[in-house]
Order: C-alpha cells, then sequence, then structure tokens
C-alpha cells in the first residue's frame, strides 16, 4: 500500500495500534481495515541503462557491474603457496623470520580474519595493528556461513584487478557504489540474484547465482574490519591503498608511521612494547612483502638488531645481480651515508621475510624474463616484452624505495621519527631524481641496433632550423650571443661550420684570445662527411636516443663504438629529414665530437672544447647549474678576466634552441653578478607592460609569487632574471621562443588541444614553470654565495639553505593555480621527472 498518510489518518491509525488495524479517510467516513500488514514497495535507485554480457561463447548472460566488470571471487588455490587457506580461510598466512611481530597473508575471509585475528590475541600481543594493503575494491559475499571476498575484474583482463581508489576513503567509497550496484541488478531478478565467478579455471560451473536481498549480503571491507576493531579494543584498523605493481607514496608512509607516532611506547628504545602487525593484500606477496620489510625494518631498529658495521662493498665492474647490485642501486648507495651498510641491512630483513616472495631476488628473475625474451622478440611481440619490462622495473622501483626507507629510519628512529618520511625526502631531494632514473641500461645498448635497422641515422639539420638565418655567415644555424655578454649559442655545427665560427670569433672584430666551446647534447652524435647526425630508435623516430646518466667520457666511448659499426659497411640508410624517405648513402670519413673538435684544434691553438651533456631539454638539475658555473669559473681565473673578454663561450645543443638558451641564461646571470648588471635591472628602470594578461606573460603565476616572498630581495632577483630572459629574447626573436613567456604560452595552447597533444603541453608547461624557478632560486644563490667565492656549491646551498625554507615543499606542489580548476599530476617533482624519460623498447641488457 502506499505510504501517503494525512495527519489525521496518522493520529487515527494510533488509535488501532494494540488491534493491528489500519485506518484510511476518504470524504465519507473512515475505512478500518483489521488484521492487515503494511506492505513496502522498494523502486532501485539505478538510473543508468542495464548492460548484459557473458564471460565467453555459450556462457550465461548477466548484467555487468557499470556495464562492463565481473564478480571474480579472489580465492585461488595456484596463489596458496604456503597451503594455509584451507585450515585458516587465509592464503599465505605467515610470520617474519626471527620471531618478529610481523605477519602477513592473502585476503581472508570474514571467518578467517577471526581465525587470524584471535590466534594473535591467544598468543598474548596487547595490540594488533590491521593493515588493508588493498587499492582494489573487495566486497564479501555471503556463501554459506561465511562472507567470501570477491573483486572486480575486466573481461579484457580477467586476471587483473581493476583499481579505482587511492585512498582509504576513496575506495570504502567506490565500493559502497558497487554494492548498492550489486543489490539494485539483483532486486530486477525474481528470485533476488546476482552472478559470481568462484573460479575462472572452471568455467563450466560458472557463474554461480547468489541471493543478494538485502545489503547484509554482500560486506564492504570497511564494514569487515571496523567492527572487528570496534568490537576488540586492542585492534586497531587502518587502509593504505598500494597499487599492486607500485611503490608506497611519501603519503602512504607517513600514513602507516602515524600508527607509531601516536603511540610513543612503540618508537621508544627502551619499551618493549611493539604491536602484532597484521599486513593483509590479494595474494599475501608483494604488497604484503614490502610492508613486511618496512615493518621488520622499524622493529630492529627499536630494538636494536641490525648489523651496524660491514665489510660489504660492491664491485662495479663485476656487480651480482642476484644480490641487487644494480647500476641505479650503486648510484644510490654511493650517495647515501653508510650505503652500502643500509643495502645490507635491507637485504637481511628482506631475506627474512620471503616466505612468499624474495624482494630481492625477484629482480634478477624478472631481469632474466625480460632478456630472454628481448632475445627473441619476433617470437613474442613488442607488448609481452613491455609488461616484463615494467615488471623488471617497478621490482627495481620496490628495492631503491626500501633502502631509502631504512636510510630513513636509521638517520630519524634516534629522534622518534619528528621528521616525517615527506619532509625527510624534501631535506634530501637527489634521493628522488636518483630513485626515478632506475633503468639505465642504454649505456650498454648494442650498436648492431644500426645494423638491424631498429635505429636510425638522422641528419641534425633541416629545413626551418635555422631560424636565425645565421648559417649564410657562419655555416652554423641559430648562431647569436647574449647582448653585451662572451656568451654565444649555436646548434651543432659539422667540421666546416666549427672552423668558420671559431675563427670568427678569434678575429680581430671580435677580440676574443681564446673559444670555449660547450657540447651540452646528451645523445649520440657522428659526423660523416660533413653532416652530423644523431641516433634514433625506429619507433620513436621523433626525438634522439638519449643516454641518461652518462658522463661526456661516457658518451664518447659509446660514439666511438657507433663510429666503428659505421665504418664497417661502406652504405647506410639515413634520414635526411624525418619527413623525407630513407636514403642510400655512402659514408668515407666519420668523425666523433671529440675527433671533430681535436681536429680543430690542430689549426686554431686558442679552442678550447667541453662536453657537459644536459640530460633533459627543458629544465636542468642542480648539478648541472653548478657543473655550467664551475666550467665558467675554471677559465676565469686571470685577475680581470671578467671584464677584459678575453674568453668567449660557445654553447650548442642539436638546435641552438632550448638547451642552448638555458644555458646561455645560467651563464649570463652568472657574468652579471661578476661585472654588473646593465641598465633595466632595477625597479625604476623596468619597461611598462599593458597587453592582456600581462602578469601571466611578465611570469606573476601564484607559485612563483611564493617564491619571491620567502627569498631575500626576492622581487630583484627575479627582476634580474626576467632581463637576462629578455636580452636574450632579442637575440632570437624569430625563434618566438622566451624562456618566461612561452610558460603561459604553451599552457594555454594544452587547453585548447585534445588528446595526446595535450598532456605532452600540459606536461611542458610544467616543465617550463619549474625551469623559471630554478633560475629565479640559482640567482638566489648567486646573491647569497658570490662573497664567499662560491665555496657552496649549488646543490649544497638547495639543500642547506633553500629545503629549511620549504622550497621543496613549493616544488612539490605547482601550479597553475589561478588558471586551473584541479591539481595536476605533473604537481609533483617525481611525476616530472618520470614524465622527462624517454618511452624506448627494451634493447641489450637491464643493469
Amino acid at each position: 500500500m502506499d505510504k501517503r498518510y494525512s495527519q489525521q489518518s496518522l493520529l487515527g491509525s494510533e488509535m488501532y495500534v494494540s488491534k493491528q488495524c489500519v485506518v484510511r479517510t476518504n470524504k465519507v467516513a473512515p475505512v478500518i481495515i483489521k488484521d492487515c500488514r503494511e506492505e513496502f514497495q522498494q523502486i532501485p535507485d539505478f538510473n543508468e541503462p542495464i548492460v548484459k554480457g557473458r564471460f565467453a561463447d555459450g556462457m550465461l548472460e548477466h548484467p555487468l557491474i557499470k556495464g562492463k566488470y565481473f564478480i571474480v571471487q579472489d580465492s585461488n588455490d595456484t596463489l596458496d603457496l604456503l597451503h594455509t587457506n584451507k585450515h585458516m580461510s587465509a592464503p599465505n598466512f605467515y610470520q617474519a623470520g626471527g620471531d618478529q611481530p610481523v605477519f602477513a597473508s592473502g585476503q581472508p575471509t570474514v571467518n578467517g580474519l577471526n581465525v587470524v585475528l584471535s590466534q594473535l590475541v591467544s598468543d598474548g600481543y596487547s595490540e594488533v595493528l590491521v593493515l588493508n594493503l588493498r587499492s582494489e575494491p573487495v566486497l564479501f559475499q555471503r556463501v554459506d556461513n561465511d562472507y567470501v571476498p570477491y573483486s572486480v575484474r575486466h573481461k579484457e583482463r580477467i586476471h587483473n584487478m581493476v583499481v579505482m581508489g587511492n585512498t582509504r576513503d576513496s575506495c570504502d567509497q567506490i565500493e559502497s557504489c558497487i554494492r548498492k550496484e550489486v543489490v539494485s541488478l539483483a532486486s530486477m531478478e525474481d528470485e533476488f540474484v546476482f552472478y559470481f565467478y568462484d573460479s575462472l579455471n572452471k568455467l563450466q560451473q560458472e557463474p554461480h547465482m547468489r541471493k543478494v536481498e538485502y545489503v547484509e549480503d554482500v560486506l564492504l571491507s570497511a564494514e569487515v574490519y571496523s567492527r572487528e576493531a570496534f568490537a576488540n579494543q586492542v585492534l586497531r584498523y587502518d587502509r593504505i591503498c598500494l597499487p599492486e605493481l607500485g611503490i608506497p607514496t611519501e603519503e602512504m608512509v607517513d600514513q602507516y608511521l602515524s600508527h607509531f607516532k601516536e603511540r610513543p611506547k612503540f618508537l621508544d628504545r627502551n619499551s618493549r612494547y611493539f604491536p602484532a602487525i597484521y599486513l593483509i593484500s590479494h595474494s599475501g606477496g608483494r604488497r604484503s612483502a614490502v610492508f613486511m620489510v618496512m615493518s621488520c625494518l622499524l622493529y630492529a631498529h627499536k630494538r636494536g638488531t641490525l648489523k651496524e658495521s660491514c665489510a660489504y662493498k660492491i664491485n662495479s665492474q663485476r656487480p651480482n645481480y642476484v644480490e641487487g647490485e644494480y647500476k641505479a642501486v650503486q648510484r644510490l648507495v654511493a650517495h647515501l651515508k653508510d650505503g652500502h651498510l643500509i643495502k645490507q641491512q635491507v637485504d637481511t630483513v628482506i631475506d627474512q621475510c620471503s616466505n612468499v616472495i624474495n624482494l630481492r631476488k625477484c629482480i634478477a628473475d624478472h631481469k632474466k624474463k625480460l632478456e630472454s625474451l628481448a632475445s627473441n622478440n619476433a617470437a613474442h611481440g613488442t607488448e609481452l616484452i613491455d609488461h616484463a619490462y615494467e615488471e623488471c622495473v617497478s621490482a627495481l622501483e620496490t628495492y631503491c624505495f626500501l633502502i631509502t626507507f631504512n636510510a630513513y629510519l636509521r638517520e630519524q628512529m634516534s629522534d622518534n621519527l619528528t621528521w616525517s618520511y615527506s619532509k625527510w625526502l624534501h631535506r634530501n631531494p637527489e634521493i628522488t631524481q636518483l630513485c626515478c632514473e632506475l633503468d639505465l641500461s642504454e649505456s650498454c645498448a648494442p650498436t648492431s641496433l644500426l645494423s638491424s635497422q631498429l635505429r636510425y641515422l638522422v641528419a641534425d639539420d633541416y629545413i626551418g632550423l635555422d631560424v636565425l638565418s645565421s648559417h649564410m655567415d657562419v655555416k652554423v644555424s641559430n648562431f647569436r650571443r647574449l647582448m653585451g655578454l662572451p656568451v654565444f649559442g649555436m646548434a651543432q655545427p659539422t667540421r666546416n661550420g666549427l672552423s668558420k665560427v671559431v675563427n670568427h670569433l678569434l678575429q680581430h672584430k671580435q677580440g676574443y684570445s681564446d673559444v670555449v666551446v660547450v657540447n651540452l647534447r646528451s645523445d649520440y652524435v657522428l659526423e660523416c662527411d660533413d653532416v652530423t647526425y644523431c641516433v634514433r630508435d625506429a619507433s620513436f623516430i621523433a626525438e634522439p636516443v638519449s643516454s641518461v646518466g652518462s658522463s661526456g667520457k661516457e658518451l664518447e666511448e659509446a660514439e666511438l663504438a657507433i663510429r666503428k659499426e659505421i665504418k664497417g659497411k661502406k652504405t647506410w640508410k639515413v634520414y635526411q629529414d624525418i619527413a623525407d624517405p630513407l636514403v642510400e648513402k655512402e659514408m668515407s670519413s666519420v668523425l666523433t665530437p671529440d675527433e671533430l673538435y681535436e681536429q680543430q684544434k690542430l689549426s686554431t691553438l686558442d679552442l678550447h672544447y667541453r662536453r657537459l651533456p644536459l640530460h633533459f631539454d627543458h629544465t636542468l638539475r642542480e648539478e648541472e647549474f653548478e657543473a655550467v658555473q664551475r666550467l665558467i669559473l675554471s677559465f676565469m681565473k686571470e685577475s680581470g678576466s671578467w671584464s677584459d673578454n678575453s674568453h668567449a663561450f660557445l654553447f650548442h645543443c642539436r638546435t641552438g634552441k632550448s638547451r642552448t638558451s638555458h644555458v646561455m641564461a645560467v651563464a649570463g646571470l652568472l657574468f652579471y653578478h661578476m661585472t654588473g648588471f646593465p641598465y633595466g635591472a632595477n625597479p625604476d628602470e623596468q619597461e611598462r607592460v599593458s597587453c592582456p594578461n600581462a602578469r601571466y606573460t611578465k611570469g606573476e603565476f601564484l607559485v612563483v609569487d611564493k617564491l619571491v616572498w620567502i627569498l631575500p630581495d626576492g622581487h630583484q632577483v627575479k627582476r634580474e632574471v626576467d632581463l637576462v630572459l629578455d636580452r636574450l629574447f632579442e637575440t632570437m626573436s624569430p625563434m618566438h621562443f622566451h624562456l618566461r613567456e612561452v610558460i603561459f604560452v604553451v599552457f594555454n595552447k594544452a587547453r585548447s588541444s585534445t588528446g595526446e597533444s595535450q598532456q605532452l603541453l600540459h606536461k611542458l608547461s610544467y616543465d617550463f614553470l619549474e625551469r623559471y624557478l630554478y633560475l629565479i632560486l640559482y640567482n638566489a644563490y648567486l646573491h647569497m654565495e658570490k662573497g664567499t667565492q662560491f665555496k657552496r656549491s649549488f646543490t649544497q646551498w638547495m639543500r642547506e639553505v633553500a629545503a629549511p625554507a620549504g622550497v621543496y615543499e613549493l616544488l612539490d606542489n605547482l601550479g597553475f593555480f589561478t588558471l586551473e580548476s584541479s591539481v595536476s599530476v605533473y604537481s609533483r617533482r617525481k611525476n616530472r621527472m618520470l614524465g622527462r624519460q624517454q618511452k624506448l623498447p627494451f634493447t641489450g641488457s637491464f643493469i
């Protein structure tokens, strides 16, 4: 019956409550209905069209969650390596070695959770911390006398769980929405059933139709765990949403550590109190192992049971990959104080937590699989190799994270973890960079890739490169000077162009006694018969192959190997322009950049050549700022050298644009600090700007303002940077490439673009914004350290002066806050670093 009462009927019904009557009134007289029961009709709150599907041909068709997802049971006996599921209803349940109070398992049923928790309490643990590490939605469906866990799967990737949330609240909310949909879809069936898959290996028995009439028939993770904690005061529960492939973010680590900071006795070395930690993931594998190692490291630091000395050293010439001695690990260990000891401590704990998976040795397993697949590329295909590569990098990333986490504990445990993990990373910024550059295998890529035509030689010069029309005068594209300073830039020269431009600078008209040419390229360069070529991968012909992490010497050694490969054949197919087809070309003379400059020195004794590879196109690392500064200062030691203009500094990259312009700005700031800033650097000397969005073209974004506010004399520091950028732009205005104004221009282009182009432009706008901030920071460094003759490097200054002032918090929260409605993924410093890396097919060896 419809439950719409008038106030009068409600009052009337109260009189007959004891007589089981319902009173209805009409315009004539009350109607009394005796011995009745009122019926309510539930109308499903389901507005979306119902999409049906079947797992395979010939199977039952049924409604799908969100029109595309199946509900599949978590339990899988093949994943239960420790065979604990049958008697505990918790797969792979185990305790860390050495009787440490750290436990892990795959996803238990509700009864299984009770069994485990009862066992921990009966073992005498006064407090138990339960951590659910699952980022995918999990529902517990009533099966017989238990509630069994199910997860959401996509038909095309049925063996992979669908991840939808990244925080506890978002995951809980998503699970709630899925349950509502399950209940609503079930209510449309006559028998109130929904369709669940118990086994993907026995499809003839699937799906199972199970009754879902009430919300109580399906439980959420929050209900299962939180109710346990509510009923038992010794339990505490939290959900840390860690993806299957990935490492805990800084926020996740801080969330984890907050449970120990809230109870100081857990961190006090004089106290024996420590909770039992129970870690739950899908199978009790990788995710559980990561947090198990973290927990055991924390426990060992509290108890003082870790080794405090070791004779272990990595042999970089003959690394042992089974022991995790990869190149990225070597760099990280070399950077950390007591790095070898920290690594060995992690290795010991990993081995204690290896019942299901050994997080160090699995890197070697993935490496073996990857290299095996890559050796027979044609048989396996790129998709399989790419997946194996991702697994390999992910495993290495996990290992580097654990070494980093142990370094944090080693430093902060004595202060009861006063600094959060996020703050510690901001005070040790180089660690983030090292942990972002994990695959350094390009340095050992075989030169035979050219012969097999997986890579090609592509000419540096192309139609439209020389926008400054300098080639007619000096045989080099985009040759220019930073006004009033002995700072020059150009594109990649050939042997004729190099001779022409060097002699131009040394002639009487220019008056320089020495020319210092600085090669900024991080890719492989060869000069063949007065044409320079770079090496590009066939899968990404638009950009040269860059060898991140390689020094100038290492690049030269690789170029010598490529030169030998080229000389082994008479003709090669090359691209003169990537817009044109391949052409056959005979190579008679082949020179590396070092050989090219050595040849020029025979006729020009006053030429100096340096290779200073900049690894990314649109921003400099901190150590690259100081490398440019150190190089210039090494030639300017003589008294009066800054004022007599005896040395000309000539920088070049491939095009003479982005990297060259950036380094010219850095050199210009250094020169002006040593010689004095010209007219235009003071407030009353600035040119007034009146145009739409002038504040943005002047670089006055909110994040820039915040930096200016915290820097001593910040407005003047920014003003001087703007002067250098404006003067630099005057020398190259045909390029339409102003290092400051390009930020807003590219940001606007991104907003009006779509698809992949929008993503690329969006990323570039953040790179440009970061570059501008770093130029301001570098100028502030010059102001503060000039009086000490730069005894402190820019990297040191950033760590010791800028970091405590909150600069890295600023760099870790970039944004166009007045122009964007949501936070960008590139707001994070780590994501910007990862976004700059080339995505090329794996070749050779994973080192």
